[in-house]
Order: C-alpha cells, then structure tokens, then sequence
C-alpha cells in the first residue's frame, strides 16, 4: 500500500518535472532572423611616372642668334665648350626646358605643382649686377631690372622662381597624363647677340665666372 502510495507521487513528481521544463523551454524561445553583405575593394591605382628634363643648357650650339638645337648632326657648330660635360653660354645662343614626361592614367583626381630655384652666380661687371639672359615662362618674359640695385639679381631669381611655382594644373581621374602634363610648364632662356652692353658682354666672357643653375621640380599629388 505504502508502495503504490510512494510510485503516485513519484509519478506526480515526474509529470510536474516535465511540465516545469516545458514551462522554461517556453521561457527562453525567442524570435531570430539574419542576412549577411559582403563586398570587396582594390587600391584605387596611382601608376604616375616622371621623367624630368636635364636639357636646358649646352656644350655647343649652333649657329649663333637662331634657334639652339644642341648641335644635331649637319649643324655647323659656332659655340663650343673645351671642357668635356661643361655647358655653357654666351651672346646669341638659347634653349627651352625639354618637356616633361609623364605617364600613367591614375584613377583618382591628382594636381600637378612646380618648385622652381634660380641661382644666378657672379653676374658682376665692375662690382655692379649684370645680366643680359632673359626667361620666358609659359609666354612672359622676365629680366633683370638694373633699377632694383643691389638687389637686381635677388629679385630677378624670385621673379622667374614664382612664375614657376604659380603654375599649377588638376586634373580629373582617369586623365591619360601623358597627353597632358607636357604642356602645363614652357621655359625658355636667351642671350640676344644683339641689343645688350657689349663691353659689359664682353667683361662677363672675359672672367668666365658667372654660372645660371635653375632646378624645377615636379610634383603630382592626389587631390583629396
């Protein structure tokens, strides 16, 4: 009797048990859903190459008071370094910055700047500035102006130095550069046979000690 009476409340207890689990199973059930993306990216492509020019100045030229062609092959040769890789220059002669060359097709905006230095060295007669060369700088024309004094070669290298670095151009993304960039910046330079003081001319080839150095650097940036 006792038995029976002990398997109905254990029969009880089992059934509460799983009631009791059914209860909490309920509890914790909850809603779910989900989705997933993906996607990927490659570096947008820069790829820009320069090759700037070292042609501006030689050691021969041809042909005083026309056009300054380096001594092609035919040129009758009329100035002419004695020093094997020394350029130089005198009344008459001239030359244009060769032009840049740029390749790549970037695919982002980029802008291309100029950073010009000018170092006019011993440009002197008689202790006072002397200089007949004259640049041209896409088109403009710039010289020394004896009014400035003292400062005459100081200001001549800054006049050019700017006109230099104020060329700036943008350009779009997927711009062939190649086609392009080569006409942002033309510099020339001339010493005319004609015009200038010759006994001046004649005393700066006499000391053969003034020397022109002008760098230009190029620089492609992407535009933000």
């Amino acid at each position: 009797m006792k038995k029976n009476k002990m398997m109905r409340i254990a029969s009880v207890l089992l059934i509460a048990v799983l009631l009791s689990t059914c209860a909490i199973s309920g509890t914790f059930a909850k809603y779910t859903t989900f989705d997933e993306s993906s996607d990927k990216a490659t570096v947008a492509k820069f790829g820009v190459s320069i090759e700037a020019p070292s042609t501006m100045f030689s050691n021969s030229y041809k042909d005083v008071a026309t056009t300054y062609t380096a001594g092609e092959n035919g040129d009758t040769i009329t100035v002419q370094s004695s020093t094997e890789g020394k350029n130089v220059l005198a009344p008459g002669t001239n030359g244009t910055l060769a032009a840049l060359t740029v390749t790549g097709t970037p695919e982002v905006d980029v802008k291309v700047t100029y950073s010009a230095n000018l170092e006019l060295t011993g440009w002197e007669v008689a202790g006072t500035p002397y200089c007949p060369i004259v640049f041209t700088v896409n088109g403009t024309e710039y010289k020394i102006d004896i009014i400035d004094g003292e400062n005459a070669i100081t200001n001549f290298e800054a006049a050019v130095e700017e006109a230099i670095n104020d060329v700036t151009n943008t350009y779009d993304t997927n711009t062939d550069l190649s086609a392009v960039v080569s006409d942002d910046l033309t510099v020339s330079w001339k010493w005319d046979y004609e015009g200038n003081d010759d006994a001046k001319d004649t005393a700066l080839g006499d000391a053969a000690a003034a020397i022109i150095e002008l760098t230009i650097k190029t620089t492609i940036t992407q535009v933000n």
